[in-house]
């Protein structure tokens, strides 16, 4: 059975040597491609994403390329096939189409040279409280945790997904290092972090207290 990269590999007609031209090593590439398709998977079974809404992407180490989930894309059932290669200004270098908020990441990636992951979800819990509570009011629970994570989360108003202008306010919000995530209003919310275990698990944390504000408003 092929690897991960070799799949990947097949699927838009490339080499090796295709790897290497954009500076990325082989073994990452793997590790990249294994690590998407698990993190989308457990995004979709948290409920996180649903049909074909949400996105992620990963940065190779050293590259000014990045791997980005393609649109229209079951995230629980990806294969290879559907991770696309983008450029750093978000445009394709090969794949299928990319996601319409690749600009987003892009941006993210261009603000913060740390940053090599990237997740992008539509948390039930958070958008239903952003309709029942005032901004000001998410997450604010007296739980010892709460402060600690909401302190971590930065906001954006309503901006038209998809575009220039919210890719550029959450990029904005993220430039401050102490923001691991940003919540889009009438959206979802979008993680950055090191690697895929990372920021799913700041989505988790900050559903799980969404989750815990709504019923505490029962």
């Amino acid at each position: 059975m092929k690897h991960p990269e070799e799949r990947w590999l097949s699927s838009v007609g490339w080499t090796r040597k295709d790897l290497q031209r954009y500076g990325i090593d082989r073994e990452e590439c793997r590790q990249i491609l294994t690590g998407m398709l698990a993190a989308c998977r457990d995004a979709w079974t948290c409920g996180f994403l649903r049909g074909f809404n949400g996105n992620m992407s990963m940065r190779p180490s050293g590259a000014s390329v990045f791997f980005v989930t393609g649109t229209g894309v079951a995230k629980g059932h990806m294969t290879v096939s559907d991770i696309s290669l983008a450029r750093a200004d978000g445009t394709l270098i090969c794949g299928r189409p990319l996601s319409s908020e690749t600009a987003m990441h892009a941006a993210i990636y261009r603000r913060r040279s740390d940053v090599s992951c990237i997740l992008h979800v539509h948390p039930a819990a958070l958008l239903a409280l952003s309709l029942r509570v005032p901004r000001e009011q998410m997450l604010a629970l007296s739980l010892f945790e709460a402060q600690v994570w909401r302190d971590r989360l930065g906001f954006v108003g309503a901006i038209t997904p998809g575009g220039a202008m919210l890719a550029e306010h959450v990029a904005a919000c993220l430039g401050d290092e102490h923001i691991q995530a940003v919540f889009m209003a009438r959206h979802g919310l979008c993680a950055a972090g090191n690697d895929p275990v990372q920021v799913l698990g700041i989505c988790e944390q900050m559903e799980h207290l969404a989750a815990t504000q709504l019923l505490s408003l029962q």
